[in-house]
């Protein structure tokens, strides 16, 4: 078989490709979030950075969070500053224009959306999800006050997995922490400028949307879109935990008017799970993750972390650690890609005494909030004058 027909094989066939059997999870119709009224739209001066930053929060939480000279706590920490520089880097790429003429590619949706998704794949990415953007899911302004206007009609969502073994030999809250996240925001900058650009090259718009403060900070929200492609459901941590990477992933966003087929909303369970399970909430260092029932906020009926206490901590931890990784540590659903593991996902998804008999077995191994000191291989070097 040549390479060609194999192409067109995988590009015009049903059969699954995902390196996850994402094909075996049950889509619904709408999100298992239950919208309850109407979601305005957020304002980026109102997230938890942004207030930190305008001091809102006292003069000590705006000191620690702009960090030395003003660059930011990212460099608080040296792994953490070294990747965060680099990913400051690529957010400096200029967008370039869609090409004039557009390329002589299929112009079938379902061979297109297939093409994307392996293209993410080949980029890296251990997951791909692609939803519409709804209104909601755009910011109303940006951190200067000026309005935004998203005129994309796709969001191609790459998720990478942060690193199971430096999670597992973590505590959750020490000097690590940060630099878990930005070893995937770094390689997602990389892999969403590059679709991007590629996608501009075929003669359609496209913009990545990566984590960066500045000078490009996302216009859109991810958690909403993550709903919509199928990619996760909001636990009681108030993060979309994903069936497969449970709360330890980063995300990037491809926006683009690409002729795509949106994935549909998923259904594993998580509802059920969350509502009975409370170890996030008793393991939060900062007391911030509800142990109580839903609420409606903002339209939304979820369980409502505390942002302020969450933030706080989060930003001053300074003499245990730099930042803090515990919700995601400590969710059971972020244990490691084994087959035991990934028995217990796919029971635990389909039934709910399995999802009873795996919170009481994680509630009483215990095993996996302790940090694995054997594995560990960074120094801590707490930031001068913590």
């Amino acid at each position: 078989m040549s390479t060609g027909s194999r192409s067109k094989d995988i590009l015009s066939s049903d059969a699954p490709f995902d390196p996850y059997p994402t094909h075996r999870l049950k889509r619904v119709k709408e999100p298992t979030t239950r919208i309850a009224d109407t979601i305005e739209r957020i304002d980026q001066r109102d997230i938890a950075f942004a207030r930190a930053a305008r001091g809102d929060w006292g003069d000590r939480v705006r000191e620690v969070f702009l960090g030395p000279n003003g660059g930011g706590m990212e460099l608080n920490y040296p792994v953490c500053a070294a990747e965060y520089e680099m990913t400051l880097h690529v957010a400096t790429v200029d967008d370039d224009a869609p090409a004039p003429v557009k390329a002589p590619i299929p112009d079938d949706p379902r061979v297109l959306t297939r093409h994307i998704k392996r293209l993410a794949y080949f980029l890296k990415a251990d997951l791909v999800g692609i939803s519409e953007i709804p209104s909601y899911a755009v910011y109303s302004h940006d951190m200067e006050g000026d309005p935004i206007e998203v005129p994309h009609k796709y969001a191609i969502l790459m998720l990478i997995r942060k690193d199971s073994e430096t999670t597992a030999a973590s505590t959750g809250r020490d000097f690590i922490s940060d630099s878990l996240s930005f070893s995937a925001y770094q390689r997602l900058a990389l892999a969403s400028q590059t679709m991007a650009r590629y996608i501009r090259r075929l003669g359609y718009p496209a913009e990545a949307q990566h984590f960066s403060l500045y000078p490009k900070f996302y216009k859109i929200l991810i958690p909403p879109l993550l709903l919509l492609a199928g990619l996760g459901e909001v636990g009681r941590s108030g993060i979309v935990i994903n069936p497969y990477f449970g709360a330890s992933y980063k995300v990037a966003a491809v926006l683009t008017d690409l002729p795509l087929v949106p994935d549909q909303p998923i259904d594993f369970g998580l509802q059920d799970f969350c509502e009975h399970c409370r170890i996030c909430a008793e393991e939060c260092p900062s007391k911030a993750i509800s142990a109580g029932d839903k609420v409606v906020y903002n339209g939304y009926e979820v369980w409502k972390p505390d942002e302020e206490r969450c933030a706080r901590f989060f930003i001053t931890n300074r003499r245990s650690g730099s930042a803090c990784n515990m919700c995601v540590k400590v969710c059971p659903w972020t244990r490691p890609d084994s087959w035991n593991h990934n028995l217990v996902r796919w029971a635990a998804a389909r039934s709910r005494l399995a999802r009873r008999v795996a919170i009481w077995a994680d509630s009483v191994r215990q095993d996996h909030r302790r940090a694995h000191e054997g594995d560990k291989w960074w120094f801590d070097l707490p930031p001068e004058g913590a």
